[in-house]
């Protein structure tokens, strides 16, 4: 995903994060910080067979109040419902919420990470 607006910062506090940043990827072990500066795809994950715990920080936005509409409304809606997010007013909702942070995902290219990177 990619974000116009907003700058992540985050510190590993345990284990091992992997993250695709345009094409290159690091490493970022615990103890370590990594930027992820706006405008630029990435993604994040735990390639490794232990825990991984980070904190992210975001800058520039109130990023918390996309998760809190997105962690705390959204998605029970879609559990108590019983809907997918394929559900038409859930996807309007999500793409209207991404819309208005500025945040751009790139479903297209998720499987060939997952092979790629041997993820699950």
């Amino acid at each position: 995903h990619k974000h116009d607006n907003l700058d992540e910062l985050m510190y590993v506090l345990e284990g091992t994060a992997s993250i695709l940043m345009g094409d290159e990827v690091v490493e970022v072990t615990a103890g370590s910080w990594h930027l992820r500066p706006r405008g630029i795809v990435h993604v994040v994950w735990n390639s490794a067979n232990d825990n991984l715990r980070l904190i992210d920080m975001y800058f520039n936005q109130n990023f918390e109040d996309y998760l809190e509409e997105l962690y705390h409304k959204i998605i029970p809606e879609v559990i108590e419902k019983k809907l997918t997010f394929e559900d038409p007013k859930i996807a309007k909702r999500i793409a209207q919420l991404d819309k208005k942070f500025g945040l751009t995902y790139y479903p297209e290219k998720q499987q060939a990470l997952i092979d790629k990177y041997g993820l699950s």
